[in-house]
């Protein structure tokens, strides 16, 4: 989802400001979703231009403290934006990037990629199990079980071959190096 849709997501549960948006999407959404606080004003703008939010309480306050309300418009929006995604997913990974090429790195390197992977894995499943599933909607749990295995087969996958492909490269550097 792009980032109109993502404040379109925080207002469908309720009116708040830019910055509430913001810290709402670091923490319903960072499982799927991102947004800059760079990016969610403008997002808002246009989606006020629109008729898709309305400001709610004072106009003429500041940017951030500005409070917002969906509209039926909105909602939508919402929805088509919803139906319009698809199953795929799109993984980029500055990780995978650097074990891509873990041929060049020193095995220190390698071992504090894995290392730093497998403490960011263990962490967002800290978080996620941590937010309050008792008072989401069936769709926010799912997303939040499905993260949550996909980050237990990760953890999984980077406590047994992980370690397998470090003695590997480790093994085939050292071969290289005589």
């Amino acid at each position: 989802m792009n980032v109109a849709a993502l404040c379109l997501g925080v207002l469908s549960f309720g009116d708040t400001s830019g910055y509430g948006i913001r810290r709402a999407v670091e923490e319903w959404f960072q499982h799927f979703g991102q947004a800059s606080l760079g990016a969610i004003y403008p997002a808002l703008a246009k989606l006020t231009a629109r008729g898709a939010i309305e400001v709610i309480g004072a106009p003429d306050a500041p940017l951030e403290k500005r409070d917002f309300r969906i509209t039926e418009i909105g909602r939508a929006e919402l929805a088509a934006a919803a139906m319009a995604t698809d199953g795929g997913e799109t993984i980029r990974s500055p990780f995978l990037a650097g074990m891509f090429f873990a041929h060049l790195l020193e095995m220190d390197d390698v071992r504090r990629l894995m290392s730093e992977r497998l403490a960011g894995l263990r962490g967002e499943q800290r978080r996620l199990r941590g937010l309050p599933a008792d008072s989401m909607t069936e769709g926010q749990r799912f997303t939040i079980r499905y993260s949550l295995t996909v980050l237990a087969a990760a953890i999984d996958f980077l406590e047994h071959e992980g370690q397998a492909i470090v003695t590997s490269i480790d093994r085939s550097t050292r071969v290289r190096d005589q």
